[in-house]
């Protein structure tokens, strides 16, 4: 090859070569591959269900509507502080999908899609489900908030880590909250009531401004990140 030739290639193939290194840099963040969220501006609430998915039924309850009513509630407990953007704020059907999508058209911002849950009668409490390790501290506040207000816990999983099109797939920091358990007898009975679904929504909130205050700190060791594909419908264990 003439050497004419040889340095623009040898300057087109470095080229290429740094472009790819920075792209693969810049993907790994979907994975979470980063510190907690901190002081940051909006924080995106996605209230579980809706339309013709009802979700969780049961002691009289609708799981999309109890969810409704609590992220109506914690909207007007943050946005005074935050920019506070709703998923859906009426009752209809939102894929999975396109919640991911309408999430991921901010910045500076925090996901938060919260849900009830259904299970044997006996198992009550609230659950916080996370995948990213920049969500960790976000999710360990949110379940430390919720336990401190929630009197019945008996069998819940706690902080759990879980591949989800909702832990997994947006490209910020994200959780997704289960309040307690509708199966529950006990536990319905008060979520049947405003106060106790104001409680809830104190807490989540409390917890989402300590994170924006704090980060990660004072929450021990971060999780490494698990580098796996998006969540898809197909998946084996479902998605929410």
């Amino acid at each position: 090859m003439p050497i004419s030739q040889f340095f623009p290639l040898l300057f087109l193939t470095c080229l290429l070569s740094s472009c790819g290194s920075m792209q693969m840099g810049g993907n790994r963040s979907q994975y979470g591959d980063r510190p907690g969220p901190q002081n940051f501006s909006t924080v995106i609430l996605d209230a579980g269900h809706g339309g013709r998915d009802t979700g969780a039924v049961a002691n009289g309850l609708q799981e999309k509507a109890v969810v409704t009513d609590v992220v109506r509630k914690l909207k007007a407990d943050l946005q005074n502080q935050f920019k506070v953007v709703l998923i859906r704020d009426s009752d209809h059907f939102v894929d999975l999908d396109d919640r991911v999508r309408k999430a991921n058209r901010y910045g500076d911002a925090v996901l938060i899609s919260i849900h009830f849950n259904h299970g044997p009668r006996r198992i009550a409490g609230p659950e916080t489900y996370y995948w990213r390790s920049d969500s960790y501290s976000l999710a360990k506040r949110i379940q430390r908030e919720l336990s401190a207000v929630t009197p019945y816990k008996n069998g819940n999983r706690g902080l759990v880590r879980r591949r989800l099109r909702l832990t997994r797939n947006p490209l910020i920091p994200c959780v997704l909250l289960e309040g307690g358990y509708l199966t529950n007898s006990r536990e319905a009975q008060l979520l049947k009531t405003e106060r106790y679904r104001a409680t809830l929504a104190k807490a989540i909130g409390k917890a989402i401004r300590e994170q924006s205050a704090a980060g990660d700190a004072g929450m021990g060791p971060i999780p490494k990140p698990i580098y796996m594909p998006p969540s898809k419908a197909s998946d084996r264990r479902g998605s929410f």
